[in-house]
């Protein structure tokens, strides 16, 4: 039996594999394409996660004034236009219309760090610079909003960031790749072989993609869509890997909240909950993703999202994580949700690189091509990562950013001593949300012996004008999970 051949096949079946492979119809609709992955799509980010078109919330401080945070964040406003007419196109493979509900109001409160506070002010900044309509609520309160004493509102900005149900999404790419003819395998990649010599004499991608139903595909294109389960990939391929920052795992997961029939009849403790109509949220917090509630209809809603990164997966999501959620939905937003219903969604594993920053285009090797590394931000930058990607395959020129190559030195964040003092930041956010509480006298020398920790890393590594990313930082530390991400740094 000959084995089916395909111009281009995109492992992974989520958000980046479907959207790029819609976009390569769309832009040659004679090509053969071949989308692998499950189709259930275990541990996806995608359908894990609330699916904020998340943009102007998800900005740190002062990440316009470096290269590579400032290029990353231009991802998510490239894409932040291209949703609505995506939508447009989509509904038409819907059971039901596609829509972005615009608007996020994004929140300090008592709990909130200082850096907490200082990147708030630094995303108003930014958008009273670029004439971003958002609006100060302080004065004006939120009828469904009660924070609790103790987490009482500091300030309130809403923001044009947006929601859409992922998986909606999902199924519309799902109809309309089928509809187009694109050829949905629904087995797992488990291995990867290259033609390296005619990626390297002729200029041509070869490549042989063998699925764990045992049988295989090969390809003039492959592109790595499928989050961190590409590493177990990668790690076959010696002349990928060795020049590639290696993918963790970003584990995360969330609660799916609803109420009781006899409290949405009779109100139960504030039925004003029931009015809530854009996601509210804090900025990052504690090194990871903020707390965001995001509305969903009918009295449900999404309560999201723990974080963290790890060498390995983690099958099941930590306790601590969810505890801390269930806590800050009461507390911080209303205590109505004490008698509400939940379900835990996920974990999902949000692909995080090395370095933190994204694996976007063409490799070294002819024909090997990376729409991975995107953290957070895959869903949102879809749009955008997809078009380009496609004119790439295509031979096209496009706007990838050359920095983010897949095949690239580790990129620094910030540099060294904003970097340990953001790791600082981060730790002291995270131990604050799960109950740390300090005299004032006890608060400087604790503060000293977490960033002497910290400095102890960026010694026993040398690294002397490199930044790790803070939700790294513990990666780094340890003598096996550093041997394994190590690769030249950029100066």
């Amino acid at each position: 039996m000959k084995t089916p051949a395909y111009d281009v096949a995109i492992i992974g079946n989520a958000a980046l594999g479907l959207s790029t492979a819609y976009q390569l119809n769309k832009a040659d609709k004679n090509l053969k394409i071949g989308v692998i992955g499950p189709a259930d799509r275990p541990f996806s980010a995608t359908t894990t996660a609330g699916a904020m078109i998340n943009v102007w919330a998800e900005i740190g401080y002062d990440h316009f004034g470096f290269p590579a945070l400032s290029d990353k964040v231009e991802l998510g406003l490239r894409a932040f236009d291209m949703w609505d007419p995506l939508c447009a196109e989509l509904s038409e493979f819907s059971e039901k219309p596609l829509k972005v509900v615009w608007g996020t109001y994004v929140v300090n409160n008592a709990r909130s760090s200082g850096l907490e506070t200082k990147t708030l002010d630094y995303i108003v900044k930014v958008m009273q610079s670029g004439k971003i309509p958002h609006k100060d609520f302080i004065t004006d309160p939120i009828p469904w909003f009660n924070p609790q004493y103790g987490s009482q509102a500091t300030r309130i900005v809403h923001m044009p960031d947006g929601r859409i149900d992922a998986r909606l999404v999902l199924a519309a790419y799902d109809r309309a790749l089928a509809a187009k003819g694109v050829v949905p395998i629904r087995s797992r990649a488990v291995k990867v072989d290259l033609d390296i010599t005619q990626a390297q004499t002729q200029g041509k991608g070869s490549a042989k993609i063998t699925l764990a139903s045992g049988e295989a595909v090969e390809a003039k294109h492959v592109v790595f869509a499928n989050g961190s389960f590409a590493q177990e990939l990668i790690d076959q391929i010696p002349a990928i890997r060795m020049h590639t920052p290696r993918l963790l795992w970003g584990a995360g997961a969330a609660v799916d909240l609803t109420f009781p029939e006899w409290i949405q009849k009779g109100g139960g403790l504030d039925k004003r909950i029931f009015d809530m109509d854009q996601v509210l949220r804090t900025v990052d917090r504690g090194g990871s993703c903020g707390v965001h509630m995001v509305p969903q209809g009918g009295g449900a809603y999404y309560l999201g999202a723990s974080s963290g990164v790890w060498f390995d997966p983690e099958w099941a999501p930590r306790l601590h994580g969810i505890h801390f959620l269930l806590h800050a939905a009461m507390q911080e937003i209303n205590p109505a949700f004490f008698y509400a219903n939940m379900t835990i969604r996920g974990p999902g594993f949000r692909p995080t690189t090395a370095d933190c920053f994204p694996l976007l285009g063409e490799s070294h090797i002819k024909g090997v091509w990376f729409a991975n590394g995107t953290k957070r931000d895959g869903f949102t930058c879809s749009p955008f990562l997809a078009t380009e990607l496609a004119l790439g395959i295509l031979g096209k020129r496009h706007r990838l950013p050359y920095r983010f190559r897949p095949s690239r030195p580790l990129l620094s964040y910030k540099n060294k001593a904003l970097a340990v003092e953001d790791s600082l930041n981060a730790a002291m956010g995270g131990e604050y949300q799960h109950g740390l509480s300090l005299p004032a006298y006890a608060l400087e020398p604790y503060q000293a012996s977490k960033r002497a920790k910290i400095q102890e890393i960026y010694d026993k590594r040398k690294l002397n004008d490199f930044g790790i990313h803070p939700e790294i930082t513990h990666i780094y530390e340890n003598d096996d999970t550093f041997a394994a991400i190590d690769l030249p740094r950029e100066m």
